[in-house]
């Protein structure tokens, strides 16, 4: 590290036990670390929905694919587009597994049902059909390819649920969350437009490997505090996603 990097990353550390406390007490996000079919389902269904919402889709689906003999902490993409054919359609996904909740407030904007489906679909289409190839891709710049389809999936663009995708995944991000920008942005006394998601990325993992952190719960605890959620506390969750 150059020491202007060092300079950064020590006000992060300081602001960070200042703000975060005790990273023993912080409250988890969610993990499949094997499932990316809930992966996709969590971080779609999480977006404006209360925990106990999203909760309860999982078990549903976990039922549904029980009930097949099949194992839903398991399943990847391919295995999740299955049950949509077996279902018949988005809609009657929606009805038996999901809810009938819009991908947005915009007059006929397609259900989440029909995002689980399409991110699903993408996702298989360019080769990815499991965690660990999720994890290899996001190794390298295909990761930005596999990004950048996310984005066209209905309601999806903000790049929030992709992000919520690898944190599921157990895999570091890329590029930060906007509110997590904003945080840093704020620590060391920067414009925000000045702060690039991929280095605030990289900086809060060399933060979190100073301390002895998970780099995924780090930036977690940060997007609670600047939602203005609880830090710490009993709660394992990934909901009501908003920025």
């Amino acid at each position: 590290m150059s020491s202007g990097v060092d300079v950064r990353i020590d006000a992060l550390v300081n602001a960070c036990e200042r703000d975060l406390g005790d990273e023993a007490l912080w409250i988890k996000p969610r993990a499949y670390p094997e499932s990316l079919a809930l992966c996709i389902i969590d971080s779609i269904y999480s977006t404006g929905a209360q925990y106990g919402q999203v909760a309860n889709i999982v078990e549903r689906y976990r039922t549904y694919r029980s009930g097949q003999g099949g194992n839903a902490d398991l399943d990847g993409p391919a295995e999740l587009l299955a049950t949509f054919d077996e279902l018949g359609s988005a809609q009657a996904w929606a009805e038996q597994i999901g809810n009938r909740r819009p991908t947005s407030t915009t007059p006929g904007a397609p259900l989440k049902a029909e995002a689980v489906r399409d991110g699903a679909s993408r996702l298989v289409g360019l080769g990815i059909r499991s965690v660990e190839e999720l994890r290899l891709t996001a190794e390298s710049d295909a990761i930005d390819v596999v990004n950048k389809s996310w984005l066209e999936v209905p309601g999806q663009r903000s790049g929030v649920t992709w992000a919520y995708v690898l944190m599921l995944a157990g895999i570091p991000g890329t590029k930060a969350n906007r509110l997590v920008v904003e945080y840093v942005a704020d620590v060391l006394e920067l414009p925000v437009g000045e702060v690039d998601a991929r280095s605030v990325s990289g900086w809060i993992r060399d933060v979190a490997k100073t301390k002895g952190w998970n780099s995924i719960h780090t930036e977690h605890a940060i997007w609670r505090l600047q939602t203005r959620r609880p830090v710490s506390g009993s709660v394992v969750e990934v909901a009501d996603v908003a920025g």
